[in-house]
């Protein structure tokens, strides 16, 4: 079982604006009270097995009344608590640790009297409860807790969980955006008095790992994290956010080895009778030595036609100055500088003990003249030969004008002098560009295009690319699979492994069991090979993230297929029913939504000053719509497709379902909202399928969810909700049967 201390809600999701965090004050007879969440750090010292971690909460009164209540704080189910403090403004708060029973007792009122089932979460753990001090209006207080806990490990790796519930209105992976609530009773508690001010909270999470067998793997599926590594013994990890909470429990992966490259992989099958999704993530050592590190031959291709003039040759100017000031001792290097003609700084590389001519050369760079992109290349690719991978760093801003002008041409003369296997490595500036060469001429050589928006600096982009790129580990790399049956394996020819970076490998398998990893490359001068063992799991329903990480890829990788070499009917068929199963937004269904869907939308109930819900015939960030960019070859439109379609490629961090708010996938179930407000099971046939209604709150309710867990995330899509439970339907509702336990399990095993 993960670490997964519960996260609660501060707001009611029908009276204010909603918000989730670790800690919750409720006030008399467990009503939430008018209270914001502005400020919540964690801090975790996670040493082999073992977190202490330590968490604030500062809590501000934006009510016009003073709050006296109670804070509830719910402990991880398995945690091996050996020590737990608390202290509020610096004054040490009594407190007491409730029992399992009682804790779910307190939890289950604040369900049924604030018409959230957000909370339901939280009924079986065990909570530390506190009376707080009176807090005055307008006044802050801060809440401190510390505790340790055993982390679960599975083999070398393991796995540290901490909720970050945001606003209801985007709950996150596996959840679904804004509940409908159920009408209003005439015995439902009074609503409180809202905020003045919405609420918006500074989240800052540091997680300091220690591990004296090394440390391989830091990964973390649901958010984008700094990590540092000072060596290989130690690592720090940072996530830092302000606004509004983004909804997803924080997980960390951590494998414990200092393997040369270290492989962890993990899994995810949600029914023994499909096949199952895995990653495989492949890291280097940090304390890899010097000799590790692999010479390279480099060209830098710089564009300086007229359009580059002003800011953007000086700025390219400095990038590529960076750059060559960066060189390792055994490089070599080349530079080619290209308007309508060709202009390089030798005709061939040049050893890094060139770079004060080099320098030299760069800053007598100035922009005028065409753009031969055609002749520039077949420079660069003649200076390189097959004795060193080669590796080549293309930057233009403006569309072929001189020499051969044809994308199609150009991309076939590239290909065809391209003997050597080079790595393109594209960056387009500005919106002039033509997206379909760059990527193209990028994905045919085993590299990627990147693009450099108008307010973007040039320097600052490139710089960064080029230490990621630095120091080259392992290259040439090829990997085998055997006894998973794997298939749709994602990427299809694996880039380079650099010295702090890692590369993930997504697939699906069919066998589950024992199987065989081999990596074979490039390391030290001379080809090595790696072999790892894994086991795939016939059943595994927690880590649904690793199924969604792969039909992101998937779909990316598909997308960028159509787009360098047309639609058919076959590919467009697999994104639009990956799209809607994992609910990724695409050219293709950005508007696949029916009139029903619509008028649910139109019908729900958001809290005052929360966003409407948004419906997949909404434009959505990062995917423009499908006549805005995806058959355009230049353009913003165009620029912003390509990008989008890349992160998709390269998506490390798995993204929460965005069809919308009527629809949700659920362990490999989709269900639709409906015009009524009834969350529906696809497979459901009202005609034929006679579900068993249990009405919201009940204690039938709660006896359900207690005796079969996976009900939950069913449970949490609001007060109405049919699904499949067995081999029969359950409806919940505002009225339904009462069951006991053996009636229960007449009905559903």
């Amino acid at each position: 079982m993960s670490f997964r201390p519960i996260a609660l809600a501060l707001f009611t999701l029908v009276f204010v604006r909603a918000g989730m965090a670790q800690g919750l004050i409720v006030g008399p007879d467990y009503q939430f009270t008018p209270i914001s969440l502005t400020e919540h750090t964690v801090d975790a010292a996670i040493d082999e097995q073992i977190a202490v971690v330590t968490v604030s909460h500062t809590f501000k009164n934006t009510s016009r009344g003073v709050i006296e209540g109670t804070f509830l704080f719910p402990l991880p189910k398995d945690a091996q608590v050996s020590r737990f403090s608390m202290d509020v403004d610096g004054k040490e708060l009594a407190g007491e640790l409730l029992a399992a029973d009682e804790a779910r007792s307190i939890y289950e009122a604040i369900v049924r009297k604030n018409i959230d089932p957000a909370l339901l979460e939280m009924v079986d753990h065990r909570t530390f409860r506190a009376s707080v001090f009176p807090i005055p209006p307008g006044q802050q207080r801060t809440i401190t807790l510390r505790y340790d806990a055993t982390l679960p490990a599975e083999g070398a790796t393991v796995t540290f969980s901490y909720p970050l519930q945001g606003q209801l209105g985007a709950r996150g992976p596996g959840r679904i955006p804004m509940p409908r609530p159920m009408p209003m009773r005439e015995d439902r508690p009074a609503p409180p008095e809202r905020p003045d001010e919405p609420a918006t909270t500074h989240t800052l999470i540091t997680a300091k790992i220690r591990s004296e067998k090394g440390i391989g793997t830091v990964y973390s599926p649901s958010h984008e994290v700094d990590i540092a590594r000072p060596n290989s013994r130690r690592a720090e990890v940072r996530y830092d956010r302000e606004g509004e909470r983004d909804g997803r429990d924080f997980v960390l992966y951590i494998s414990r080895d200092n393997a040369e490259v270290g492989a962890t992989l993990l899994a995810h099958r949600p029914y023994r009778d499909k096949a199952g999704y895995f990653m495989l993530m492949l890291t280097p050592s940090v304390d890899l030595s010097a000799g590790a590190v692999q010479p390279r031959d480099i060209v830098f291709v710089l564009d300086t036609s007229g359009s580059m003039a002003g800011d953007k040759i000086a700025q390219a100017r400095d990038a590529l100055k960076y750059c060559v000031q960066r060189l390792g001792a055994q490089d070599r290097f080349g530079i080619v500088a290209f308007s309508s003609d060709v202009d390089a700084f030798r005709e061939t590389l040049m050893p890094a003990s060139s770079k004060e001519d080099a320098l030299f050369f760069i800053d007598q760079l100035e922009a005028r003249g065409g753009t031969n992109i055609d002749a520039a290349l077949k420079t660069a690719l003649g200076q390189l030969d097959d004795s060193r991978r080669g590796m080549i760093v293309f930057l233009t801003d403006g569309l072929p004008s001189a020499g051969e002008t044809n994308e199609e041409a150009i991309r076939k003369n590239i290909q065809g002098a391209n003997g050597h296997e080079v790595s393109v490595f594209a960056f387009g500036v500005g919106y002039d560009v033509n997206t379909r060469l760059l990527d193209g001429l990028a994905a045919e050589s085993g590299a990627f295009a990147d693009y450099i928006s108008p307010e973007e600096n040039i320097e600052e982009r490139v710089g960064g690319f080029y230490d990621k790129v630095r120091f080259p580990v392992m290259t040439d790399l090829k990997l085998t699979i055997d006894g998973a049956d794997t298939y749709a394996v994602s990427p299809g020819q694996l880039a380079n492994l650099y010295k702090n970076g890692q590369l993930i490998v997504a697939g699906r398998y069919r066998k589950p069991g024992a199987a065989k990893v081999q990596l074979t490359g490039m390391l030290n001068g001379r080809e090595q090979t790696f072999r790892y063992g894994f086991d795939l799991p016939a059943s595994e329903r927690d880590r649904d993230f690793v199924a969604r990480l792969w039909a992101q890829r998937r779909v990316g990788m598909l997308l960028e297929e159509i787009r360098m070499h047309g639609e058919n009917a076959e590919l467009k068929d697999e994104v639009i029913a990956l799209a809607k199963e994992f609910g990724i937004v695409t050219p293709y269904t950005s508007y696949l939504v029916t009139e029903d869907e619509m008028m649910a939308v139109d019908q729900m109930m958001p809290p005052p000053g929360a966003p409407r819900p948004v419906s997949s015939r909404q434009a959505r960030p990062g995917m423009p719509s499908a006549d805005a960019g995806f058959n355009q070859t230049s353009g913003e439109a165009a620029v912003q497709m390509s990008k989008s379609i890349r992160s998709m490629q390269e998506a490390e961090v798995a993204a929460p379902a965005e069809v919308g708010a009527t629809q949700a996938n659920i362990q490999g179930r989709t269900l639709v909202l409906d015009a009524d407000g009834v969350w529906r099971d696809t497979e459901f046939d009202a005609d034929t399928h006679k579900p068993v209604a249990i009405a919201f709150g009940s204690e039938t309710y709660f006896r359900l969810l207690k005796t079969y867990p996976d009900t939950l995330p069913f449970a949490q899509l609001g007060g109405k909700v049919v699904f499949k439970l067995g081999d029969r339907f359950v409806s919940i509702e505002e009225s339904g049967e009462t069951l006991d336990d053996a009636a229960m399990t007449r009905l559903f095993g």
